[in-house]
């Protein structure tokens, strides 16, 4: 007897194997097999296919004592395989975790059985939220697939109702998984969950140990463990009964994985959710425009929340115009808002300033010979951090001294241009010189513990000030928080993005929304150069729908994503001259079909990335046609040059 074995390797196919007598092995089941001159985990993908008489087919060597794949799950690989124009084989990868096959993991007692796990702590839901669980209940039900976007507003008590979903499917037995899209948000929630469960959630996050995730992964696979909250590579868990995902902060560009294996964890997470016949809830107090017109479609269904948990106050939002209220020379806040500021603070409460540029300085010229210090390997200035004192490209973590010869045999004289969130942190320390002020950037939190202090210094008022960059955005909870100073709100519509309009609205609501959570009469400075920008206008009026209605309209017009969908090639090497070639070739061998268009090819707009030049092209297509599985064979007929790649990206949210 043959069968058909998928390895975790880059192809498409599986191999036909011969199933020795005394292994028992069925479709799903993990085993051993020989591999040129290895021997590899693979999984028995179906019956052995016909195979001429003169190939030799080795043996499987061993069957794992494993919970095996399910059928629902082989069907996901296939259909996550073809969506994403991934290799077969290279999907099975992210289910194969290789610490589990090493050696048989002892029976640990600690691990929490969440099957008993239960909500301890009562919750006193507003009116709101028992209007938007009473909706949960009838549209969720269990064994049956289903889309919800719980929108609300930021502090509006989103958690505590999926809380009580989470109860309500633990309770009938099944296993439930929280996506969260950053590392950094895990200590934040884990701490909610023990507040109310009386228990940590199983925790799935790269920061997480190699025994930890053993335990962890057998625990799922054995049903003991119910109850994960995870990064996006926990959708690879071997549940046996998911009942529910939820996906926290859905809108995050974070849940898209651009490394490697290209995808959207939220879109897969659907997707598996209507093989399995489960119940998914897109949580958001700004949803991305594709999630919102699928409840505008009914293809979702849709809860609203649009007031703040406890009567808390949303806060006001007034523009700082630069043009009539100017920083002074070589400054960045205006003077305009600093008495303000000084008054919030005497009253013990908080303030933020925001700007989402890393480091001192975003380049650096010699004002002698007009040596501007780039990165050698990616086009693009380096970024001066004064607190190290080098210059450090954020692409190619490339770093640089601060130090060169002009011409004439002289030291360069530096001039610092560009504002960074050091600089403002440096600005802050002289405009409030007895305050304690955190600095809140990746920059300066290089683990969890350094990150947890941090945090725990803020939210228990010890820190005065905080200046931090797009992580602080991302669903934190400091009570005490009253005032937010946004230092440049322009920047962000800067580029080609074709989403900078909804990445600016979603950046700014969710950060306006991290002020006056607990605390009355909060407030939020947008200062600008644009105070008639219909985005900012959105933001401050604090009319959400409004802003949906108008980049909806203006999608459609363009015929752009969510009316149209689009795939991105993009061609890399070494050599400028092969990549454009290869790029122009490319396009001609695209196949011509109905109702596509196929932009390109052009520069990326960051042309030379970690030493490789870029290329782009882009297929524009019917949001109803599904050109993959034409794709995904015309691709294995490509030849590309040796020192040329293809990366396909579908439904890119990148344009870099």
């Amino acid at each position: 007897m043959t069968l058909d074995v998928l390895l975790p390797l880059k192809f498409d196919h599986s191999f036909t194997y011969n199933l020795p007598k005394d292994i028992n092995a069925k479709i799903g089941d993990f085993v051993l097999v020989p591999f040129q001159n290895k021997e590899i985990i693979g999984v028995v993908w179906g019956k052995g296919s016909s195979v001429k008489s003169f190939i030799k087919i080795k043996d499987i060597k061993k069957k794992f004592d494993l919970a095996s794949l399910s059928q629902d799950t082989i069907s996901f690989i296939e259909k996550f395989s073809l969506y994403n124009l991934v290799d077969l084989g290279i999907v099975l990868k992210l289910f194969i975790f290789k610490k589990v096959f090493n050696k048989s993991i002892k029976k640990n007692k600690k691990i929490i059985r969440f099957s008993e796990y239960s909500l301890k702590k009562n919750i006193n839901f507003d009116e709101s939220q028992k209007k938007a669980i009473k909706i949960l209940d009838e549209k969720i039900s269990y064994n049956k697939f289903s889309t919800t976007l719980l929108h609300g507003i930021t502090g509006s008590g989103k958690t505590l109702i999926y809380f009580k979903k989470i109860q309500d499917f633990l309770e009938k037995g099944f296993q439930v998984l929280v996506l969260l899209p950053e590392i950094a948000l895990t200590n934040q929630i884990k701490e909610r969950f023990k507040e109310y469960f009386g228990e940590y959630p199983a925790l799935w996050h790269s920061d997480v140990s190699e025994k930890n995730k053993k335990l962890i992964w057998e625990g799922i696979a054995n049903n003991q463990v119910n109850l994960v909250l995870g990064a996006r590579s926990s959708l690879f868990l071997p549940f046996k009964k998911l009942g529910l995902i939820i996906i926290d902060e859905e809108h995050d560009q974070s849940y898209k994985q651009e490394d490697q294996i290209i995808y959207n964890a939220r879109d897969m997470a659907v997707l598996m959710a209507s093989i399995k016949n489960i119940s998914v809830i897109l949580v958001s107090a700004t949803p991305s425009l594709e999630t919102y017109y699928n409840t505008v479609s009914k293809k979702f269904f849709y809860i609203s929340l649009d007031k703040r948990y406890k009567d808390a106050q949303l806060p006001e939002v007034k523009f700082v115009d630069l043009k009539i209220n100017p920083p002074l020379k070589s400054k960045f806040i205006s003077p305009s808002i600093i008495s303000d500021l000084k008054n919030i603070l005497e009253k013990g409460n908080q303030i933020l300033f925001f700007l989402n540029r890393r480091g001192y300085s975003t380049f650096v010229i010699c004002s002698k010979c007009g040596y501007r210090f780039n990165c050698p390997y990616c086009s693009v200035s380096l970024i001066y951090h004064k607190e190290i004192h080098k210059l450090i490209c954020h692409y190619w973590n490339h770093e640089a001294p601060l130090k060169r010869k002009c011409k004439d045999g002289e030291d360069c004289k530096l001039s610092f241009y560009g504002l960074g969130v050091e600089k403002i942190y440096e600005e802050v320390k002289k405009i409030f010189p007895d305050k304690r002020i955190e600095l809140f950037s990746s920059d300066f939190i290089h683990n969890d513990d350094e990150g947890k202090k941090i945090f725990e210094n803020i939210q228990d008022g010890k820190t005065n000030i905080i200046v931090g960059t797009q992580l602080i955005s991302k669903g934190f909870h400091f009570p005490k928080l009253n005032c937010i100073v946004i230092v440049n709100a322009d920047t962000n519509f800067l580029g080609n993005d074709i989403r900078s309009s909804e990445k600016t609205y979603q950046l700014m609501n969710q950060l306006s929304g991290r002020a006056g959570r607990e605390v009355k009469n909060s407030i939020v400075y947008l200062q600008t150069f644009e105070p008639e920008n219909q985005t900012l206008k959105s933001i401050c009026d604090q009319n959400i729908l409004s802003f949906y209605e108008n980049e909806i309209s203006f999608r459609e017009r363009s015929n752009l994503p969510p009316f149209t969908k689009l795939i991105a090639f993009i061609i890399s090497g070494k050599n400028r001259f092969d990549v454009d070639e290869s790029a122009r070739a490319l396009k001609n061998k695209i196949p011509k079909m109905k109702d596509t268009q196929l932009l390109g090819p052009v520069s990326a707009s960051i042309s030379l990335i970690k030493g490789k030049y870029r290329s782009r092209l882009l297929l524009k297509y019917p949001k109803e046609a599904f050109p993959q599985k034409f794709l995904k064979n015309w691709l294995k007929t490509i030849k590309i040059k040796k020192n040329i790649s293809l990366t396909v990206d579908v439904d890119p949210i990148n344009f870099k």
